[in-house]
């Protein structure tokens, strides 16, 4: 499947990576008022504001990200809330002045305490930028969520002590010298205090003293037309797989000697195969588009963008197999083992071992030019022999922006690192060899998905092999749907994610959700496929932005299977994932075997941030690594 339109979809969601910054007080004001059972959170701007997000908590519960209202009679921004006396709420604002975007601290009041001249920040941590968006120029974008922040503790009680020989899953709560932290996802022996920030495990959730807190209430749902308890459910079928696996972690080498030129920044090549290929048996070619014109191009040695053309399929240095000419952009490692990368869109480093890649340059129905890569669902592509890998990216003006993929194959472990000129490093990927990680999954899969495995050249994923249309296992999770079809239709499924609160139940055929507690007018038309739902495709894209965003969860939580069987405050927390069938064991394999437990291993992993994407607004440096 091709990734970039997700991407682009990423960049714009996550708004380039243009981080918000911290607001001025003399910029708003804000409060609470009260009356009876309902809580009004307002906000008064004296710049030039048009819209107002307010992130809050209800007694510690799950953080609510919303959207706020305009009040033209009070020319406030304002969120209502139902409380009760005595409930602690605690809340902050994102809000914009002309382009900008700004964050608040966080403020609490107490309902039904005597009244202050003004709320008082709480002592916490900053809280995380919410970026802003910006255009690109690449097809129109949809929104795509992002984790629920992780609900911050009020100072009352220690967490257990952290242990450097115990194994954390993400979501577990430790303290360490009197404050509390919590994992984003598996870690062990990484101090807290020291591995804090943007690829690092652990969250600093605030001070602490005394006895370890009881757990917090769950923050009071949006009314919904039936009762949103978790039904029971059957004993879960055990997990198909062996004990799990440590997921790896990486340590950077220290950055000493990264080339340079005159580009955006470097990409460098390694190669890892450990003597099974030379140099000159590895090639790499960079194929994306020109953001000053959307022209198709590649880029040369000396870091230029080159137009691409269908004459090139014929050129003086072209690639023939099996009777056909192909283009041939690609270069040998032992000539060229780095390059000076302009800002490119939408680009495609392949990498190939033993043989160049065959790539046919088109022309689209509308006159443009593209290219066809490997089609891993012909068995008549001339690549179906080859071994690959690539990484796609975009670097703009917001910096880059990019990944590595199991969303189509396997061919061999493939490891990035990303390289900041702010200090910025960070690494993804599998650190085992090739060898370990073919046992592995024949060893750590269901039956179904052993069948995935394309000896010796590659494992692909599931709708490229048996689950897809014409596959044995092409229904794999209807059953899975027409149970969730036939629960919802009298259940209400509540969830929160970047983009707001959705709250919805089955009509007919159709599932209808709202936002924010709004009209119910977001559709998943008809029950999805077991293919719509391994692609994110069909009915599960389609629509507008917010029906994405509600299709994007949706398809994230068939594939880890937490519908009706997990809590949707757990929806973010990978150790829910994958625990009972049917799941995509294609992608929980990639995660318990890649640094961090970060893959791209379907479509939306990046949803509640569990894929490979590294992003830096001023990038040094891609360090791309070959294994074997």
């Amino acid at each position: 499947m091709n990734n970039w339109i997700r991407m682009a979809a990423r960049l714009f969601a996550l708004g380039l990576a243009l981080l918000a910054m911290r607001a001025m007080a003399a910029d708003y004001s804000n409060g609470v008022d009260v009356s009876g059972n309902s809580a009004v959170i307002w906000f008064k701007s004296n710049v030039s504001t048009s819209w107002v997000d307010v992130h809050y908590t209800v007694n510690g519960g799950a953080q609510q990200n919303l959207r706020t209202s305009y009040n033209g009679s009070s020319a406030r921004y304002e969120q209502k809330v139902d409380v009760a006396t005595g409930n602690a709420l605690r809340y902050a604002f994102t809000y914009n002045n002309g382009t900008p975007a700004y964050d608040t601290p966080w403020f609490s009041v107490t309902i039904g305490a005597a009244p202050t001249a003004a709320p008082t920040a709480a002592p916490t941590s900053t809280p995380t930028p919410k970026p802003t968006t910006a255009p690109t120029s690449t097809p129109t974008p949809t929104a795509k969520p992002a984790a629920t922040p992780t609900p911050v503790s009020t100072g009352a009680g220690c967490y257990p002590a952290w242990n450097s020989s115990t194994a954390y899953n993400g979501g577990a709560q430790v303290s360490y010298a009197s404050r509390n932290y919590v994992a984003k996802w598996w870690t062990q022996g990484e101090v807290p205090p020291q591995s804090l920030g943007d690829g690092k495990p652990w969250n600093d959730v605030g001070a602490c003293g005394g006895s370890q807190p009881t757990a917090a209430p769950t923050a009071t749902p949006i009314p919904t037309k039936a009762p949103t308890a978790v039904p029971a459910t059957p004993t879960p079928t055990p997990r198909p797989t062996t004990a799990p696996t440590a997921v790896p972690t990486a340590t950077p080498t220290p950055v000493t000697n990264i080339p340079t030129g005159n580009g955006a920044m470097t990409i460098q090549l390694l190669n890892g195969t450990k003597g099974a290929f030379a140099d000159s048996q590895v090639y790499w070619a960079i194929i994306g588009y020109d953001p000053a014109n959307g022209q198709l191009v590649y880029v040369n040695s000396a870091g230029n963008l080159v137009p691409a053309t269908v004459a090139d399929n014929d050129g003086a240095n072209h690639l023939s197999k099996n009777g056909q000419n192909y283009s041939n952009y690609f270069q040998k490692l032992s000539s060229t083992s780095w390059v000076s990368l302009p800002r490119i869109t939408s680009g495609r480093m392949f990498i190939s071992l033993g043989s160049p890649l065959y790539i046919k340059i088109n022309t689209t129905g509308d006159g443009r030019t593209g290219f066809a890569g490997p089609d891993l669902g012909n068995p008549t592509d001339p690549n179906q022999d080859v071994y690959f890998e690539w990484v796609e990216f975009t670097v703009d003006q917001y910096g880059y922006h990019g990944n590595s993929t199991r969303v189509d194959q396997f061919g061999f472990p493939i490891l990035t690192r990303l390289i900041g000129n702010d200090g910025y490093d960070k690494t993804v990927g599998e650190t085992e060899s090739r060898a370990a990680l073919f046992a592995a999954y024949q060893n750590d899969v269901p039956a179904e998905f052993k069948t995935l495995v394309k000896a010796p050249y590659r494992i692909v994923a599931p709708a490229k092999g048996a689950f897809g249309p014409a596959g044995s296992y092409a229904s794999y999770f209807d059953n899975y749907v027409n149970q969730i079809w036939s629960y919802y239709a009298s259940h209400e499924l509540t969830f929160t994610a970047e983009a707001g609160t959705f709250s919805g139940h089955v009509v007919g055929n159709d599932f209808v959700f709202n936002k924010n507690g709004g009209a119910y007018n977001l559709y998943i038309h008809g029950k999805p496929t077991t293919l719509a739902i391994l692609e994110g495709s069909g009915n599960l894209a389609s629509g507008s932005s917010d029906e994405l965003v509600v299709q994007a969860q949706i398809t994230a939580a068939f594939n880890r299977h937490l519908i009706q069987t997990v809590d949707q405050a757990n929806w973010s927390n990978a150790a829910y994932y994958y625990l009972q069938a049917p799941a995509n064991y294609y992608a929980k394999f990639w995660h318990d075997h890649s640094i961090n437990g970060l893959s791209y291993g379907f479509c939306y992993d990046d949803v509640r941030n569990h894929s490979s994407l590294l992003e830096v607004g001023n990038p040094k440096a891609l360090v791309v690594t070959a294994g074997w």
